[in-house]
């Protein structure tokens, strides 16, 4: 079962929700909210600690979701540049916005929201000053309760456009006071706050102010030379029904509520469209940019790396499939020399049995020729069969070298998932090279290391036939 907890600090509010996932079902099990009239360091304390024994009981950490007027939001869009550059120009965007001098002073997140033709990026920022967060950090760290991520308010909120496919704003209340996010795929571009009477009670009273707000915010957005949104959604706080949202539509194209994902267990109230946004998101593991983290950003692969790739796995299956017809072709051939070994064998038994040889006193001078070509005969079929079959899958054969008269030389490479399993495996070949019959020990053995891999060996091996 997967658990998380999420705090909100929002003008004079602490929300604190937990929530579980079950299979496929997330829902909210605790919440409780309390008036923080300062956030400041003690006032926040005391508040954490009356929630360890009510909706935080048993939580060891939370992420935080901070609603403050200083949060600053803005969408970018840079030229072609690696990655880390591109957080470096994040970083200088962010002290500039919070007035910050130095990056040590000023948190920032980003979000990738498109790639531009000729390998602009058009980017997400959010960014605080770090004095802002310090006394906040400090409380929770009195009460011991980890930090797990922060965000902001309006870059949770919108969570809930990143798939609307057009111009989007997200509209939400806390108590008396609005909110309306201009969004740009999942980030803020623009944020408005403003106050609303009769939010807890009056509906009718609530959705008039809507009424006058919402085209006074479309014209300041036009001011501030914003595009006005085409769609609307309404947060979970925004109680109006059907007909109070057709009068409050005005200029915009439509008005819907915002879907969420998260449902409250029986009995408890439903979360703000923030904190749902962002449980979904912790519970299918795609965590949004924590300002928390150092800003980073993963670019997305172009076509010509993907067929770079492509072209690479083409090449390796074929030679995959290389590899496997010379294996079979190997292992046939190891089949042929132990059937020609077994064969040489064979006869080299029938010509002992035929007979004695006949004495050199009373030896023929060509049956003297035939003797000596006799006994410079070697076992040349067995000798192949054997030493390929006394090697094992760590070695690779290099070269056998032999004569009628000269010694015989073995070389190769060994290699092993150790130093210690490579050596061994070289020592098991060159015992089983000593024991065949016909071979004779010369102890000249040569290993050398192959130079940057440790666990692999080129060895060269001395033997010599037997001739007694």
């Amino acid at each position: 079962m997967q658990t998380h907890a999420i705090v909100e600090l929002e003008e004079g509010t602490l929300t604190a929700t937990v929530g579980v996932r079950e299979g496929g079902t997330a829902r909210i099990t605790a919440s409780a909210r309390l008036p923080l009239l300062e956030p400041t360091r003690e006032a926040l304390a005391d508040a954490l600690r009356s929630l360890a024994s009510g909706a935080l009981q048993g939580v060891a950490g939370a992420h935080v979701v901070l609603g403050d007027r200083r949060m600053q939001h803005f969408v970018s869009t840079v030229p072609r540049m690696a990655p880390a550059e591109v957080a470096d120009f994040v970083v200088r965007e962010a002290l500039r916005v919070t007035g910050m001098p130095s990056a040590q002073e000023a948190l920032a997140a980003v979000r990738l929201l498109r790639r531009l033709p000729g390998g602009r990026l058009t980017v997400g920022v959010t960014a605080i000053a770090r004095n802002v967060w310090g006394p906040l950090r400090e409380a929770f760290e009195q009460v011991h309760l980890e930090v797990l991520g922060l965000y902001s308010l309006e870059s949770c909120l919108a969570l809930a456009a990143a798939d609307a496919g057009e111009r989007t704003a997200v509209l939400e209340c806390n108590g008396g006071r609005a909110r309306f996010v201009l969004c740009d795929g999942a980030a803020p571009v623009q944020v408005r706050r403003f106050l609303l009477g009769g939010a807890d009670g009056n509906a009718d009273a609530f959705a008039a102010q809507l009424a006058m707000e919402l085209p006074r915010t479309l014209d300041w957005l036009k001011e501030t030379g914003h595009e006005p949104p085409t769609l609307l959604l309404l947060g979970t706080r925004v109680g109006l029904d059907e007909n109070s949202i057709e009068m409050i539509r005005g200029d915009l194209r439509r008005i819907e509520r915002a879907p969420v994902a998260v449902r409250a267990a029986e009995g408890r109230a439903p979360p703000g469209l923030a904190a749902a946004m962002l449980f979904a998101h912790l519970f299918a593991g795609t965590k949004p940019p924590s300002l928390l983290d150092r800003p980073t950003i993963r670019l997305p692969w172009s076509a010509g790396r993907i067929l770079a790739i492509a072209a690479a796995a083409a090449a390796g299956l074929a030679c995959t499939y290389q590899a496997v017809v010379d294996g079979r072709s190997l292992l046939e051939a190891r089949a042929r020399l132990a059937t020609a070994a077994a064969e040489t064998q064979r006869l080299e038994l029938e010509m002992a049995q035929a007979g004695a040889r006949p004495s050199p006193e009373t030896a023929s001078p060509e049956q003297a020729r035939l003797q000596g070509a006799l006994e410079l005969r070697r076992p040349v079929s067995r000798l192949l069969a054997e030493v390929s079959a006394c090697a094992g899958a760590a070695l690779h054969l290099d070269e056998l070298k032999f004569a009628s008269t000269e010694r015989i030389v073995v070389t190769g490479a060994v290699a092993g998932g150790s130093r210690q399993e490579a050596l061994a495996s070289l020592a098991a070949f060159s015992k089983r090279l000593r024991e065949l019959p016909y071979l004779c020990a010369e102890g000249q053995e040569e290993v050398t290391e192959v130079a940057g891999q440790q666990n692999r060996f080129r060895f060269r091996i001395g033997l010599s036939w037997r001739n007694s």
